[in-house]
């Protein structure tokens, strides 16, 4: 299998990431992108058993830390939803000529996978435990700005995130595990019911797991195959 990693340049800064594909049988002109969640200790480190089941089975894969994560530059606190949206535009355009066949976001940036969907146009989109946050939201910066604003809001009905899954017209995959207790079910709710005009649209519930998907998925082989046998053919 063939992996390379590269960096981004984003506001004087380095974003990293790394693609992986099976020479054999894929090309990495045509590749799922993957985006990890927030927390100061997470990184596309999280979904690398993913990725690499995925670029066996023939499909290439690509993966960035967000600024303030991983190996990355930049600071944490001084990073926005709205920022982290624009850092995907930026790596998106760095691997063109291809193109994102899909969207595979995790927690956080569920949010941010939707809010891009107009502008990358995924065949696709896959979210793993994904969250939602009001418009005001987006520009509050990580930290004590960002948690006052989500501790204070009462209702996702207007989330910018679901008003665009409302519009796309991709396939779209939605897992959570029937263990979270980060995601409140008012923002399940909203993405099981947005996607009125998707193609095709799942919403898979994983008996016993929690908001930690990826961890629980890349210690249980059976769930992780059967995970894997349904992104295929959603990512064909």
């Amino acid at each position: 299998m063939g992996e390379f990693t590269f960096g981004v340049a984003f506001r004087g800064g380095v974003l990293h990431a790394t693609a992986s594909w099976d020479a054999a049988r894929c090309s990495p002109q045509d590749y799922a992108l993957f985006l990890h969640g927030g927390g100061a200790a997470t990184s596309a480190d999280g979904t690398r058993y993913l990725r690499e089941a995925l670029a066996r089975e023939g499909v290439a894969c690509a993966a960035f830390d967000f600024s303030g994560h991983g190996r990355s530059g930049g600071r944490l606190a001084d990073a926005t939803l709205r920022q982290r949206q624009e850092e995907v535009a930026c790596v998106v355009e760095a691997l063109r000529p291809s193109r994102a066949r899909a969207l595979i976001a995790t927690s956080m940036a569920g949010h941010t996978a939707c809010r891009v969907l107009d502008a990358v146009r995924p065949k696709a989109l896959v979210l793993f435990c994904p969250a939602a946050y009001e418009a005001r939201a987006e520009d509050a910066r990580f930290g004590t700005a960002f948690r006052e604003v989500i501790r204070a809001t009462r209702t996702f009905a207007d989330s910018p995130a679901l008003d665009a899954l409302g519009r796309y017209a991709g396939r779209v995959l939605v897992v959570y595990g029937t263990a979270d207790e980060v995601i409140p079910e008012a923002v399940r709710d909203g993405y099981a019911q947005a996607a009125a005009h998707a193609r095709s649209a799942e919403l898979v519930r994983l008996e016993g797991a929690s908001h930690r998907l990826h961890d629980w998925l890349a210690g249980r082989a059976s769930a992780r195959r059967d995970l894997v046998s349904r992104l295929l053919p959603l990512l064909a």
